[in-house]
Order: structure tokens, then C-alpha cells, then sequence
């Protein structure tokens, strides 16, 4: 939590508008320190100061304890995202091991000796097409499923209509940055 301080050199007798000036100006730093945490007090008191009217001069102080607690607070924020991307790159390794590498015998073997080129005799007991099996992505067998049934629902269709959805499936990709693929469906 901040704490103000507003100094204010005031002309004139008339009450009501610097009533109304003290309120626009705590209303403006009630605003601008609604977006800064307590470690960043310097920049907000330059971004009060700066909408100001003249004559009017702005600190904002933080207490100890709020600073501390806000410390704290960064402070697990800051371990959470890195256990964040630490385990988003613990994943990202996992799928490429499985897609890349497991899910393909003669990769899986190539990346096995890799990691061990003085055990080739124990490589030979490893079944890596079992294994290959067991990682292969059951989604590649859907999206064959998928296109076959495209394929299919394509092969009845008249020429000129099968030319139309093949059209409007080329301005799809487009729509999706895949002009390449709008491309080669033409070229097909």
C-alpha cells in the first residue's frame, strides 16, 4: 500500500474548487498507483506528478512491511513461472523424445547408441519396433481416418463441384498462413 503525500500551493479563498482540485488529484493517484506494485513507488509517483497541475507537488512512500510483503510475493511469483517453464520444457522434451524418437525404430536404435556407444552387444536385446509400437501417436491413425473420409466424400462429387470445395479449401489454408498448402493443393 502507498502513502501520499500531496503538497499543494493554493491561491485564493475559494473552498470548492480546491476541494474539487484535491479530488481530482487523489482520484488521479488512486488510478495511476492502482497499476504499479509497491517496488516501483519511484515510477509512480513520477506518473502522478506528471498529471498534476502545477503548484502541486506528490511523494509516495512505502512501509516497510508492505515492501517486504510485496518482495515476497514477486519472489514466488518469479519460482512459480520458472517451475512453469522448467516443466514446459520437461514436456516439450517428453513429446519429442515420443514423437521423434521412440515412436521410430531406426531413430530410436541411432538415439539408444548414441547415449550408450560401449553397450552395442546389450542394443541387440532391445525390441525397439515393440517399443516404436507402444509410442506411435494414435493420432496420426484418427487424421488418416479423417482424410479418408474426405478422400472418399471427394470421389463422389462432380468435377465442377469437387473444383469448388477444393477451392474453398485452398482459401482455408490461406486464412491459416498456410498458403504452401493452398499451393500444392493447386499444383495437385
Amino acid at each position: 500500500m502507498f502513502n501520499a503525500t500531496f503538497q499543494c500551493c493554493w491561491k485564493g479563498d475559494d473552498r470548492a474548487a480546491f476541494w474539487a482540485a484535491r479530488r481530482r488529484v487523489t482520484d488521479r493517484a488512486d488510478q495511476v498507483t492502482a497499476r504499479y506494485c509497491v517496488t516501483q513507488a519511484g515510477n509512480a509517483e513520477n506518473e502522478v506528478s506528471t498529471c498534476t497541475p502545477d503548484g502541486v507537488s506528490v511523494r509516495l512512500t512505502v512501509g516497510r512491511q508492505a515492501y517486504a510483503a510485496a518482495e515476497a510475493i514477486l519472489e514466488i511469483n518469479r519460482q512459480a513461472a520458472l517451475e512453469r517453464q522448467r516443466q514446459r520444457a520437461e514436456l516439450d522434451r517428453i513429446r519429442y523424445l515420443r514423437e521423434s524418437v521412440y515412436s521410430h525404430p531406426d531413430v530410436a536404435r541411432s538415439y539408444w547408441l548414441y547415449h550408450h556407444p560401449d553397450q552395442l552387444k546389450s542394443m541387440l536385446d532391445i525390441d525397439f519396433e515393440g517399443i516404436a509400437e507402444k509410442f506411435r501417436n494414435r493420432e496420426d491413425t484418427r487424421f488418416l481416418v479423417i482424410a479418408k473420409l474426405i478422400g472418399e466424400f471427394l470421389g463422389r462429387l462432380e468435377d465442377a463441384d469437387r473444383r469448388f470445395l477444393v477451392s474453398q479449401l485452398g482459401q482455408l489454408f490461406s486464412s491459416y498462413d498456410r498458403s504452401d498448402l493452398a499451393e500444392r493443393l493447386e499444383g495437385s
